[in-house]
């Protein structure tokens, strides 16, 4: 709830009581109301969840001096209701990052031209696109804070499809601000920084990640977040044009055969984002981090999808030093990973139970991967949670477990529990800093794990 809502509230609250209990209408609570209402629509603008205040604001000069016992209830109730809407489904603030930097951030459109784009057969000239978010450790600015998600009145839609509601009732989402500046300076005492790599889950998309990666860039890491286009909710190019959604083959008798070619696409997405930083280090493409990252330390981070996504590309390329999974979706590995696991450092982070889904099995595939890793393996199981309490979902209303996959967990806690861990594990693996977590000196409560 922000400021401005408290104000209107306030003045309605007044005009209220001045109605009920003294009888009365006074010229000086309806200026009052009226300020406050323009106030509220200069500073805030108009939201859908405002809507029934503006209705009382309206109603209040059709009232009579005297009112009946309907009235006042009327009253009451309409105060409660606009009350409510904004406390359950508010303009959120991210959650500090508590590092030591200031968090930059830069949008990139990225085209791997010795690719074409294989879920457009009706373009044979299609390349692989992808849009991709940089997080950095920046030096603190007056600038105003980047937005959440960009091209909302686009996006809105695609969000609403996948959470099974109404499009407007994400058009809030375009108020919300994030910790990071765009395009601010580095801060270059902290450098060379490890680099994360964070790759989604289906439908998901890199804004989901937000938390984490200023978590991790306002702790000195470098993080890249990347659309895996028509993989992604929505993926919004440059000059406006989309790659809409084209993964929607869940319960498909060949569903995990055909993941499997996607999954070889969002490897190739890693290594061609890879590929650039490379580029970005040498010099060899002009950017605000040439010459700041470490390339020696690059892990990488995945939710569903994107944590097999992360586990696969370790796998095969031993540039990747090590991998967070998020309750990640295992069925579409190979056999050949599954059995021989990897070599690298590795985290599984997860709901108790996967009966709920499509895949119940993919809990006891990750099982087996976690007891074949060769390198260090840590398997945690997070209490009272569910899929969608390791991305940022649970942040944005305190409904949101009634409504999508978010488990009783406090949902603020779910977030920062997740966050915290996954910065330990790499800061433990790419630093070689202690972590009081995962060293056993400290033990949380939701946690239940084991290592390997």
């Amino acid at each position: 709830m922000t400021k401005f809502d408290l104000l209107l509230f306030g003045a309605l609250l007044w005009n209220i009581y001045q109605l009920v209990f003294k009888g009365t209408k006074t010229g000086q609570s309806q200026v009052v109301l009226v300020a406050a209402f323009i106030a509220h629509l200069f500073f805030d603008g108009v939201r859908w969840q405002i809507v029934p205040a503006y209705l009382m604001i309206l109603a209040f000069f059709f009232l009579q001096r005297k009112t009946s016992k309907v009235t006042t209830a009327s009253l009451v109730a309409g105060l409660v209701v606009s009350v409510l809407l904004p406390l359950l489904v508010p303009i959120i603030s991210f959650p500090d990052p508590r590092g030591d930097y200031a968090v930059g951030s830069l949008i990139h459109h990225w085209v791997d031209g010795d690719r074409e784009e294989w879920f457009t057969p009706e373009d044979p000239n299609d390349k692989r696109q992808l849009m991709l978010q940089a997080w950095y450790p920046s030096i603190e600015t007056n600038s105003e804070k980047l937005p959440f998600l960009d091209h909302l009145k686009i996006r809105a839609k695609t969000i609403a499809q996948a959470g099974k509601f109404p499009s407007f009732l994400a058009m809030h989402l375009e108020k919300i601000k994030t910790n990071s500046t765009l395009n601010s300076p580095v801060a270059s005492n902290a450098a060379p920084f490890p680099i994360i790599i964070i790759s989604h889950g289906i439908t998901g998309m890199r804004q989901l990640h937000t938390s984490l990666a200023e978590k991790l860039a306002s702790s000195g890491f470098a993080v890249f977040a990347m659309d895996h286009t028509y993989d992604a909710n929505i993926t919004v190019f440059p000059d406006g044009s989309i790659a809409d959604y084209r993964s929607n083959i869940i319960g498909h008798p060949d569903s995990v055969s055909i993941r499997k070619k996607q999954i070889d696409t969002r490897v190739k997405d890693i290594q061609f984002v890879t590929k650039e930083l490379e580029r970005i280090q040498s010099g060899a493409l002009k950017h605000t981090l040439n010459g700041y990252l470490d390339l020696s330390k690059i892990g990488i981070a995945g939710h569903s999808f994107g944590g097999s996504t992360a586990t696969l590309a370790a796998f095969q390329d031993d540039r990747y030093k090590a991998v967070v999974a998020l309750d990640s979706w295992i069925n579409p590995l190979p056999k050949e990973v599954l059995n021989n696991g990897i070599i690298q450092p590795y985290l599984y982070m997860g709901r108790p139970t996967w009966v709920d889904s499509d895949y119940p099995s993919s809990i006891s595939y990750s099982e087996k991967l976690h007891k074949n890793n060769r390198g260090s393996s840590y398997h945690v199981t997070v209490r009272n949670t569910r899929h969608l309490n390791f991305v940022d979902a649970p942040l944005f209303s305190p409904i949101g477990k009634y409504l999508v996959e978010i488990g009783d967990i406090n949902r603020k806690r779910s977030v920062t529990l997740v966050n915290q861990l996954t910065f330990e594990f790499f800061n433990k693996y790419l630093r070689g800093q202690p972590s009081s977590i995962l060293d056993g000196s400290e033990t949380i409560p939701e946690f239940i794990f084991y290592q390997m």
